[in-house]
């Protein structure tokens, strides 16, 4: 198996996936605070983690490819974020006013998402700082 695929088709294509969806969630999220006060405005939300659940078969066939010792793997077979429009739950149509937008849903789902990137992130950070050390000899600290 050549040292590309190996050290850079296994992970580093479903952490991109997943900071391209946590990035277009925080966006979402901002949209939906910035248009709390428009008259009919309908939330959105970023479908990613529910995506990933239905086709969890679509990701396994993703790793047997790798495991087969194929050097093409496609990374556009991975999921992508979709943004749709959310579905407001009777008992909150009425907490959130004339736009539907429930401000304490949107700031906690903020946050959720700030930590899951930040996550992502910093996981991202020590592969590609591993690899540094191993090519310079040198640990990073």
């Amino acid at each position: 198996m050549p040292i590309n695929v190996m050290l850079f088709k296994e992970r580093v294509p479903l952490m991109h996936k997943a900071l391209d969806a946590y990035s277009l969630r925080m966006t979402t999220i901002a949209e939906n605070i910035s248009n709390a006060n428009t008259v009919g405005y309908s939330p959105k939300r970023v479908a990613f983690e529910e995506l990933f659940e239905q086709n969890i078969s679509q990701v396994q066939n993703f790793f047997d490819i790798k495991r087969n010792g194929r050097d093409k793997v496609q990374s556009d077979k991975i999921i992508e974020p979709v943004v749709v429009e959310e579905e407001i739950p009777e008992s909150e149509k009425y907490i959130s006013g004339q736009s539907h937008v429930n401000l304490d849903k949107e700031m906690a789902q903020l946050a959720e998402t700030q930590i899951r990137f930040r996550f992502v992130s910093r996981l991202l950070r020590r592969y590609f700082a591993s690899l540094n050390s191993a090519i310079t000899g040198i640990r990073e600290q």
